[in-house]
This record gives structure tokens, sequence and C-alpha cells, in this order.
């Protein structure tokens, strides 16, 4: 593991802001499947005990970006496109049934804040990094409106292993796309607008899963008899 932006860190609310850092740089790729973790070094280039990294791990370990061997260590989770298939398919699963919820009582104000988001994507058109955290803030955005606790734990889970999934297999997905992540995003705003449920879950769906369609899959077909 290099040091990278982990040493610049100054760790404030310890066991959140650690959870966090780590996590970026395992889905960002700084921290490279099936790298060993170790806590002191974590511990030492964060400044402070092994205690929190340790909490942070184990929170990690939840969400199945880590995992821990017993006597030997913990370790980044191999990155695997069979699971990362089933991810997609349940995080489109998970919108569908919060959009059902959300669409009916969603408001002008609220898609002026989804508007914002993609008016900040605009700006930093070629920042991958920097695109796809917006493209979660997005998303991630409308599954607060739900108010279901469940669906925001779970859709969280689910959005770092796609980021991480860009990040491996096609990090110019937000710059060299058929269409921009900007005009995929205003695309989902103009269906938002019309509050036609069918209309904007398909849509939905249809770019949730076009990453998948178009690299994931058929990754999986030419590698299925290895």
């Amino acid at each position: 593991m290099s040091d990278g932006n982990l040493k610049t860190l100054t760790i404030n609310s310890f066991k959140g802001e650690v959870k966090e850092r780590i996590r970026e740089a395992i889905i960002t790729g700084e921290l490279q499947p099936g790298e060993r973790i170790v806590e002191t070094k974590l511990a030492r280039l964060f400044g402070i005990s092994q205690v929190p990294v340790r909490e942070a791990l184990r929170g990690l370990e939840e969400e199945g970006l880590v995992r821990s061997v017993l006597y030997k260590g913990t370790y980044v989770s191999e990155f695997v496109l069979r699971e990362i298939y089933h991810v997609f398919l349940l995080r489109t699963q998970i919108e569908m049934m919060v959009l059902k919820l959300v669409v009916p009582t969603l408001t002008d104000r609220q898609i002026a804040e989804l508007q914002a988001i993609v008016d900040e994507m605009a700006e930093v058109d070629g920042d991958y990094r920097v695109q796809s955290g917006l493209d979660v803030r997005f998303h991630g955005r409308i599954i607060e409106w739900s108010n279901v606790e469940t669906y925001r734990r779970i859709w969280r889970m689910l959005s770092g292993h796609v980021r991480r999934f860009i990040s491996f297999m096609h990090p110019t997905y937000f710059t060299e796309q058929h269409k921009s992540a900007v005009e995929q995003h205003e695309e989902l705003i103009q269906v938002l607008r019309t509050r036609n449920l069918d209309e904007i879950q398909k849509t939905f769906t249809d770019h949730v899963m076009f990453l998948w369609y178009e690299h994931g899959e058929a990754w999986l077909q030419e590698n299925a008899t290895e």
C-alpha cells in the first residue's frame, strides 16, 4: 500500500472518518484487491490509535470490502464480477422500490436539489472519481427521501461496490460514454418531472444497468470457461 492521500489526513471524528477514508481508498484502488491491511501502519498514517482503525475495518467487512482471515490478518476483498452482477440487480430493485415511495410526493424543490448536483457534475467534467462520487450523491438523495433506513443502509453498501467496479473495469465511464454523465442525469431529471412512475422506473433501470451490460456482462462471457 502506498501512503498516497492517506498520510495527509487529519482524523477528527475517528471511527466514522477513518472508515470513510479507508473505504474510499479501496473503492478507488489505492488499496488493491488482496492487499493486506496493517492496522498499525494505518494508525500511524492517521496519527491515531489502532482502536478506531480496527472498528472501521469491522464495518467495512460488513460491507464486503474487506475480509478477515483467522491468525493472518485483514485483507482487501478480491474483485469478483459475478458478485458485482448481483449488486447491480439488487441496487436496481432497491431504487425501484424507493421511486415508488418518493415519486408521488416529489417536489420541485427536490428536483432542483438533484439539478444542482448535475450542475456540479458538469463543472468537474473529466474527473471520473469526483463524478462517480456525485453520481452516488444524486441517487443517494433519492434513497434518503424514502425515509426507510433499511434501504439507505443497503444502498450505501451496494454503491461502494458499483464505484469499485467503475474504478477497476472502466475508469473512463464518466468521460467516454455515448452520452456523458451529465446528459444521462439530465434525462433522469426530465423523466422525474413527468411524475410518471412507469417511465421513471424504466429510465432509472436502464441507467443503472447500462454500465453492467456495456462492460461487465461482456467480460463474464469472455471468461465463462475459466
